[in-house]
């Protein structure tokens, strides 16, 4: 799935590390600094860059709105350095700057941390920019900050998405529509269904939709009828391997693509670039993010509550 603007919703829960079977509630004694204590922490000290000089990275938290402890809203800077490239021009074609090792490439993505009242869980939201996302390294720092200053609790970030099939929350959702991608494939395989052999490789991708009210059925039985193979990063289907699986469900109030299965970072993103608005600096409007992420929110909130995860 080509994401240009993607969200990722995660479930934050904390354990003991010797009994992971029910999470903790965030109004216990049982933390020497309480989750949503740290969270707001963890934001206000990292307003400055941190960068990891191994992966050339750099990333600081610019927040824009706030409330009670752990919720929050801004936006993470994610920087990227250590190569030369040129900036060109577009339209006239001309070579405005040349881009330093040292010079520090940054793009805003919006973030948001939800503690909702008298739960067990809360969420965060991380947007992705045209597959750029650090996601990883920002989650990897809190997780160490939590364990820190709470010895024997752990802090888990578990992703929520419609491909937990078994027993995910949106495993019953209807699915309107299911793509099928393989990247690259020979061409020989055009020429199979086309009866003319390309030149080059291909893109090849198998599409199934439902008519107008209809649904192709629910999530989870409609890609039970696959041959999954998670080692290889395939779906295997009329006996080709696709590396790529997106559905349309209806998720945070409407219908949204959403990555299904991929090897790929896009896997797992749900769909933002039809319904937000960017403005002139090419990057999405944090209104139009914020609203986005809440509808998003509520619904997973309200989902979780109903199967009691």
């Amino acid at each position: 799935m080509s994401v240009s603007i993607g969200a990722r919703v995660y479930l934050i829960s904390v354990y003991h590390k010797s009994d992971r079977r029910k999470a903790l509630a965030f109004d216990t004694d049982a933390y020497k600094m309480p989750a949503p204590q740290l969270i707001s922490k963890f934001i206000s000290s990292h307003a400055a860059a941190t960068q990891s000089v191994e992966r050339e990275r750099s990333w600081y938290f610019e927040e824009k709105e706030s409330g009670a402890a752990g919720n929050s809203k801004g936006y993470i800077h994610y920087g990227t350095f250590g190569f030369e490239s040129n900036f060109i021009d577009s339209k006239t074609k001309k070579r405005n700057y040349r881009r330093q090792v040292s010079d520090v490439e940054e793009i805003p993505l919006f973030y948001e941390f939800w503690f909702p009242s008298r739960a067990r869980h809360a969420f965060s939201v991380f947007q992705s920019f045209q597959g750029r996302s650090c996601i990883t390294m920002v989650v990897s720092k809190i997780q160490e900050m939590f364990e820190a200053n709470n010895p024997g609790l752990v802090m888990s970030f578990k992703k929520l998405l419609a491909n937990d099939a078994s027993g995910g929350i949106y495993s019953s959702v209807p699915v309107k529509k299911l793509r099928l991608i393989k990247r690259r494939a020979p061409a020989d395989l055009a020429e199979k269904y086309l009866g003319i052999k390309p030149s080059s490789n291909i893109d090849f991708e198998v599409s199934f939709a439902a008519r107008r009210k209809g649904s192709l059925g629910a999530f989870s039985a409609l890609t039970g009828n696959f041959k999954a193979d998670r080692t290889e990063g395939v779906i295997t289907y009329d006996g080709v391997d696709f590396e790529e699986a997106v559905a349309e469900i209806r998720v945070g109030g409407r219908t949204r693509r959403v990555g299904v299965f991929g090897i790929g970072s896009d896997a797992g993103a749900i769909d933002l670039s039809d319904t937000i608005e960017k403005g002139l600096d090419g990057h999405p409007t944090f209104e139009s993010l914020k609203k986005e992420s809440d509808s998003l929110l509520r619904d997973f909130h309200k989902k979780i509550s109903e199967t009691s995860l």
